[in-house]
């Protein structure tokens, strides 16, 4: 005689099997997230730039700068907080510079962990280091942080004497939102040419959240990693473009969508533990527009890396900003 399990029984099942699913996803996303955490504080050298920054201070050659006027500010108060901290290099040397975007998801900024250890180490490769501290949260606006990079852009090339640094082929370091920033500035559409500043010698982005729609297209196994997605795109979007934003806006942060041949060279890393800035979902996306038009690029993979590392001191990416200004110098001869 054959049993059958009846409806009521078949909903009861699946409703614990979704249970399930639920709560180990929930638990690995935790876990994921702590062990990003952990990992971040321990190897972006934090103390680096610290150290740096009060070297600098003592010898009287710390520099941060507003980015506009007091007449630009006074119209527009968001203005204010747009800011370039200058790390001279110790060298005597004029050299190529480089400017460090910081990420942080439009919404803040993680200048401490990413930006100041890159530019400390920078000036010990022998090169001046400009961060970038970009309009984020209540006081962007439509492409405000382009704008601001634009701006920061034209005063290091008004300034290069000051600076003594040499104008072109300057290189864009990017992390995370910072190297969506980065990405977006190296198109043609959207970036240089756009502002009429000098093309970027090349792009060197870390973990680069460059594909910020993608949850619209990439369903994830891990509905939770999925909900973050959502979370942080739609937080992406509403601080760059407001509560209406169109369908083109949200396609112009996405940086695969406007690659040309006239792409600047880019050096791009990505973790396989990253479920902030998911490899398949992002760098991976790039990695093939890139191929498609012929853009040179490196596209390096750390299978135990997190997202947020910085400068990654003492992980698997220990060595990545070394060969990232390799790469740099290669492309820039």
């Amino acid at each position: 005689m054959e049993h059958f399990l009846s409806s009521e029984t078949i909903g009861l099942m699946l409703l614990s099997i979704i249970k399930v699913y639920l709560l180990l996803t929930f638990v690995l996303t935790v876990v994921m997230l702590i062990h990003m955490y952990r990992t971040e504080y321990k190897v972006n050298d934090r103390r680096r730039g610290r150290n740096r920054i009060l070297e600098l201070a003592s010898e009287g050659r710390w520099k941060q700068t507003p980015l506009y006027t007091m007449q630009e500010i006074n119209r527009k108060h968001a203005l204010a907080h747009p800011r370039l901290s200058v790390f001279p290099n110790d060298t005597g040397q004029r050299r190529k510079y480089a400017i460090i975007c910081p990420g942080g998801g439009y919404a803040h900024l993680t200048t401490v962990q990413e930006a100041y250890p890159v530019a400390a180490r920078l000036n010990e490769m022998g090169y001046t280091a400009f961060v970038l501290e970009y309009r984020t949260g209540v006081h962007c606006s439509e492409y405000a942080p382009m704008h601001d990079l634009a701006r920061a852009v034209r005063y290091i090339t008004d300034h290069a004497e000051e600076f003594n640094v040499e104008r072109e082929d300057y290189a864009i370091i990017g992390f995370s939102a910072g190297g969506n920033l980065a990405g977006i500035y190296g198109t043609e559409e959207f970036g240089y040419e756009k502002y009429h500043t000098l093309k970027p010698g090349a792009l060197l982005l870390a973990y680069p959240w460059t594909n910020v729609n993608h949850w619209l297209r990439h369903p994830y196994w891990n509905i939770w990693q999925g909900l973050m997605g959502i979370w942080f795109s739609e937080r992406g979007n509403i601080f760059m473009f407001g509560v209406k934003n169109t369908r083109r806006n949200r396609e112009s942060l996405c940086v695969q969508n406007w690659i040309t041949e006239d792409y600047p060279p880019v050096y791009m890393f990505a973790g396989g533990q990253d479920i902030i800035v998911p490899a398949n979902a992002h760098t991976d996306v790039l990695h093939r527009a890139l191929q498609k038009y012929g853009v040179k690029h490196i596209y390096q993979k750390y299978f135990r890396i997190p997202h947020g590392i910085g400068l990654g001191v003492g992980s698997e990416a220990e060595n990545w900003l070394d060969e990232a200004v390799t790469f740099w110098e290669e492309q820039t001869k």
